[in-house]
């Protein structure tokens, strides 16, 4: 009683102040149903997709997204708040991300519009004995389903009190990325002059992440003595001094600027730039994403564009140019994180054995696939509702 009384006490205070009288903000054009959207600042990508796909679905909807200019404060202003949904007469309001309006929150509740938050991230904080905890669970518990993106927020979800029969674990809506394109027909000439050989891909490596590289193509002929390398430098004024250095160290090389091919005898294959990264992901079952060894990071590549097409994927601790997408892919046993060159080295001799790769790429593919699932159900959410208000 005391816990509910707290979160009552930061609603009243937080809801206590009212604003004049405003201007009529505007509305969508139209006479379609109407879903009001508030998607925090880091989810504008979830927002597009979801967005693209309800209106794919529905074409007469209409969306106020309360981001738009001329709207009162969702987080203070409940009297304006109630004004404009009545005005408005949405079927839903759908909230991404962590923010909880709680203007907006508490006006729909009142006026029996049903409240869909999808996205939804959590930490420890939700549980504290403070007013803040206390009127964010208050307005969780008014939210009539709720889609969280991990376990703990699951767990937090149950532990703080919302009803087993609200909550869903779906995963986040993650970013989705059309392949890169490559020329089909070279792809086959050139898969079938591997035959069958274990190749890698090093993409985007920087100059102080060469010598790692190195190591670890050394450790993978160890390995599997007919191991291919294929190596993409951040650099093109860096291929004669890759090749002197592989040399050097017993490799023979060829060079895609020459037009020469991978055949049985080239250890390593060095592309002079990034424009047939679609070719290599498709042709390499392991990438390691370059920059991420080293923090030398500027031209690293998005994670998913080697795991959408089938290559496991290894990266390094510096991960913080696409930080979200790494947790993803970490979380779901879907990655290979070494923390140095050792490590980098080990790693790539281990995933010359298939059945490991095959789990690790597949991990992958589901998670850099996964998020148009993810934002169809909550999509499917959305129309339910607009089904139960006979629209």
């Amino acid at each position: 009683m005391a816990v509910a009384g707290l979160g009552r006490l930061g609603l009243w205070l937080q809801l206590r102040h009212e604003t004049p009288d405003q201007p009529d903000a505007p509305l969508p054009s139209g006479t379609g149903p109407l879903l009001i959207l508030a998607a925090s600042r880091p989810n504008h990508a979830a927002r597009a997709q979801i967005r693209a796909m309800l209106e794919k679905r529905r074409p007469d909807l209409r969306i106020l997204e309360t981001s738009a200019g001329g709207l009162p404060d969702q987080e203070t202003d409940r009297a304006a708040m109630r004004r404009l949904i009545r005005r408005a007469e949405p079927f839903a309001v759908l909230l991404l991300g962590t923010e909880l309006p709680a203007a907006l929150i508490v006006s729909a509740v009142e006026l029996g519009i049903p409240v869909i938050m999808g996205e939804a991230r959590f930490d420890r904080s939700e549980a504290r004995w403070s007013l803040r905890a206390g009127m964010r669970r208050e307005l969780l518990g008014m939210v009539s389903t709720l889609f969280v993106t991990d376990i703990d927020s699951h767990h937090l979800a149950r532990r703080i009190g919302i009803a087993p029969g609200k909550v869903s674990m779906t995963g986040p809506v993650a970013e989705i990325h059309d392949p890169l394109p490559c020329n089909e027909a070279e792809r086959s000439t050139l898969a079938e002059l591997l035959g069958g050989r274990h190749s890698w891909l090093a993409a985007c490596v920087p100059p102080s992440e060469e010598d790692a590289v190195l190591g670890a193509h050394l450790a993978a002929l160890h390995q599997s003595h007919r191991a291919l390398l294929f190596l993409v430098p951040t650099d093109p004024d860096r291929i004669i001094p890759l090749q002197e250095r592989f040399e050097q160290n017993g490799l023979i090389v060829a060079r895609r600027d020459l037009d020469e091919e991978p055949d049985e005898e080239v250890q390593v294959m060095i592309a002079e730039t990034n424009a047939e990264l679609g070719l290599w992901y498709r042709l390499a079952p392991v990438t390691y994403m370059g920059g991420t060894l080293s923090g030398d990071d500027e031209l690293t590549r998005h994670p998913f564009e080697p795991a959408a097409l089938g290559s496991a994927v290894i990266h390094g601790p510096f991960t913080r140019r696409f930080s979200t997408e790494w947790q993803q892919l970490d979380g779901g046993n879907a990655a290979r994180l070494v923390p140095g060159p050792e490590a980098l080295a080990d790693s790539v001799a281990e995933l010359t054995r298939p059945d490991l790769v095959a789990d690790l790429a597949g991990n992958a593919w589901t998670v850099s696939t996964g998020g148009a699932g993810v934002a169809m159900q909550i999509t499917s959410a959305v129309l339910d509702a607009l089904e139960d208000a006979g629209q």
